[in-house]
């Protein structure tokens, strides 16, 4: 299967991609082959989702991965799908929208053990400021937590890794 990633920041395809290589390699998936895409610096809330026109056709499966920092402001018809607009049916299929909750980091905290706010409402509770604080964490080093996360812990905590693990276990 060919994959074509979307993240909200540069640090985030990084981290998905040693997620996958891992799963691969402990047989979790199938083989993935990753497209060569380009993923905007900033794509907040996918405002620059509209990039993944360029590649839909060339895929089997595009992952649009978004933090949704806030259960009460997200909204994947107005964040995501509006941009994507005069896509054909048969491109919209391939594309699965993975929102994290609140943000990517949670599936760190979830491997390791660590309460966060799983809303998103409390700023100093967020898995990103749990993790800084217990585990010297910097958003640079994202790639490299791959090797730590616990994927039956996530399997069984986690709505957004489980439709992640869905998305990418489909030949």
């Amino acid at each position: 299967m060919k994959v074509a990633i979307f993240t909200e920041d540069k640090y985030g395809s990084g981290f998905i991609k040693a997620i996958i290589n891992r799963l691969v390699k402990e047989k979790i998936v199938p083989a993935v082959e990753f497209a060569s895409t380009y993923t905007p610096k900033h794509i907040k809330k996918c405002h620059n989702v509209s990039k993944v026109k360029s590649v839909v056709r060339d895929v089997d499966r595009v992952l649009i991965i978004i933090d949704k920092e806030n259960n009460y402001e997200y909204d994947e018809n107005r964040d995501i799908w509006r941009h994507l607009k005069g896509l054909k049916e048969q491109d919209k299929v391939k594309i699965t929208i993975i929102a994290t909750e609140p943000e990517i980091e949670e599936w760190i905290c979830i491997s390791l053990g660590l309460n966060f706010d799983k809303s998103g409402s409390n700023s100093d509770s967020k898995p990103s400021r749990v993790l800084k604080r217990e585990c010297n964490y910097k958003k640079s080093d994202l790639k490299s937590y791959a090797e730590k996360l616990d994927f039956e812990k996530l399997m069984n905590g986690s709505g957004s890794f489980r439709r992640f693990l869905d998305a990418i276990s489909i030949d």
